[in-house]
Parts: C-alpha cells; structure tokens; sequence
C-alpha cells in the first residue's frame, strides 16, 4: 500500500477550489468595477482594456493582503477614516457615473474624443474607495483564515488566488462590452448605453448609504 503522506492534502485543495469559487463569485456579480470594464470595453476592445482588467483585480487583491495581515483593522475601526473613505469614495464613483453617462458618442467608438480614460493604474486606485472591495477582504479574511499558521503566508496566498479569480470574474463584463462596440454605432444606442451605465454605477452608491 502507498504511504498515505504520498498523496496530496485534499483538504486544503477543497478549501482552495471553495475559495476560488467565493472570489470568482464575488467578482462576477455587478459592482462599480464591473460598470467601468464593461465602459473600456465598449471603448477600446478587449486586449485594450486588459490592463484595466487586471488593475481591478490586482487593486482588490491588494487589499484583500492588507486587511489579511491586520493592517485594515486600523481603518476598518476607525470610525473617521471609515467615514473619509466613504465620501471620498462615493464623490469618486459618482464623478466617473457622472463621466460615462455624459461621454461624447461617436460612430468612432475606438477614438472618442473625450472618452473616459480607465486604465491599470487608475482602477487599482478606484478599489481603494470601492466598498465593494472592503467588504469582500472582510469577508474573506473572517471566513478562510485560519489561527494558526504564518498570517503573511495565509494573506499573501488568499491575495493571489483572489487575483486569479477576479481576472476570471470580471472578463465576462470586458468582453459584453466589447462585444456590444458594433451596436455603439448606432448613435442613439451609444447614448443610451452611456445613461444606462452611467446610472447603474450611481446606483451601485446604495452600499454606502
């Protein structure tokens, strides 16, 4: 008989298959972050709009470590700070509503003059006062972290599995929008996608009310 040890722990790989699910879940379902990749999209395409992509996923990974190591604990608590981050973060997310919904339309959907610039570094930033992101760290960090065991290790790698699956969760809505560029020909339609957007993103503004 094989010794046991020779196998894999497939106890620690069901908790990281559920923690990939929880992430991916997490990721796909509508938030600000979703609005704005599904705006670059329409915009510049796909391999475009992949740097914005990953800067979404990679801004919420980073703070997903962050909390994981205890760090967000002191803004988490703090009753002023927390209140700081959620007018800033509500005042920024309306501005970019407030963005798209008014963006110039153009049949020239690639080169618009005027149209919302959302690249890697500007949605890295965007999680920073995304209470969706928060919410989610907090969740992960009170459900998959365990009491024993290296806390940066555990952070570190709960960090880059959510990064995985973010880039997996929030692709569906990069491509929808690119997938929706020829329809944007259309003036009207073009319009009428911009308001749409523009207020599903103000509407997103609930969780912080």
């Amino acid at each position: 008989m094989p010794d046991s040890d020779t196998f894999p722990d497939w106890g620690v790989a069901m908790e990281i298959s559920a923690f990939f699910i929880f992430a991916f879940i997490a990721s796909v379902t509508p938030g600000p972050s979703n609005v704005l990749l599904t705006t670059v999209g329409a915009q510049v395409g796909v391999l475009r709009g992949m740097p914005a992509l990953i800067g979404a996923a990679l801004g919420t990974g980073l703070i997903l470590f962050i909390v994981g190591l205890g760090l967000g604990a002191t803004i988490l608590e703090n009753q002023t700070v927390l209140s700081v981050l959620r007018v800033v973060g509500m005042c920024a997310i309306l501005w970019l509503a407030w963005a798209i919904a008014t963006a110039p339309v153009s049949k020239d959907t690639v080169q618009q003059d005027g149209a919302l610039q959302f690249g890697f570094l500007p949605a890295i930033l965007l999680q920073w006062v995304n209470p969706k992101a928060w919410i989610v760290s907090v969740s992960v960090v009170g459900t998959f972290m365990a009491v024993e065991g290296s806390v940066f290790e555990q952070a570190a790698t709960l960090s880059l599995i959510f990064i995985l699956a973010a880039v997996f969760g929030c692709l569906p809505w990069l491509v929808g929008g690119a997938a929706m560029r020829s329809l944007l020909q259309n003036l009207t339609i073009a319009r009428l996608f911009n308001v749409t957007l523009g207020f599903g993103l103000a509407a997103s503004m609930i969780t912080l009310i």
